[in-house]
């Protein structure tokens, strides 16, 4: 393997990560909150590169790198605190709920995560899944699951 074969790794790696790093990104940082979600978003791109051959070759290496991020988190948990949830630039309701927030935090990881790509993110629910390594099926199940439960919390 001759120095072009590094640099076509490394121009391959770096486009790779231009694509795939803001959504692990924000789907991490739906999952964990900000402070652990930006940490292991860090942490999963320093693994992609260390295993840069073997990710490179995978169908679906942003859903699998997701995977790792959630192994990862364990090391990161904090008993009984509930995440701090992003405010997203590109996002401002008009008149946004002020419960919504803790509303949000009380939900299941999985169903806040699926409620925070598709409606706050305006993911397709392919790409959702796709990050998340689910069936489209599944995260209509947390979708459902998780806008009921807003409901439920967010009535007067």
């Amino acid at each position: 393997m001759g120095a072009e074969s590094g640099m076509t790794d490394v121009s391959a790696f770096e486009t790779f990560v231009g694509d795939a790093e803001p959504r692990l990104r924000r789907t991490l940082v739906a999952r964990f909150g900000v402070e652990v979600g930006n940490d292991l978003t860090a942490d999963v791109i320093a693994y992609a590169w260390e295993h840069w051959e073997a990710i490179a070759s995978m169908a679906n290496p942003v859903g699998y790198l997701y995977r790792v991020g959630q192994s990862s988190a364990r090391r990161y948990r904090r008993w009984g605190r509930r995440p701090s949830l992003p405010v997203e630039e590109s996002f401002s309701p008009a008149d946004p709920e002020p419960a919504l927030g803790a509303a949000l935090a009380r939900l299941r990881p999985d169903q806040r995560t699926a409620v925070l790509l598709v409606h706050a993110y305006g993911w397709s629910y392919a790409e959702a899944a796709e990050v998340l390594d689910i069936p489209i099926t599944t995260l209509r199940n947390h979708l459902h699951r998780g806008l009921a439960r807003l409901r439920q919390n967010l009535e007067p």
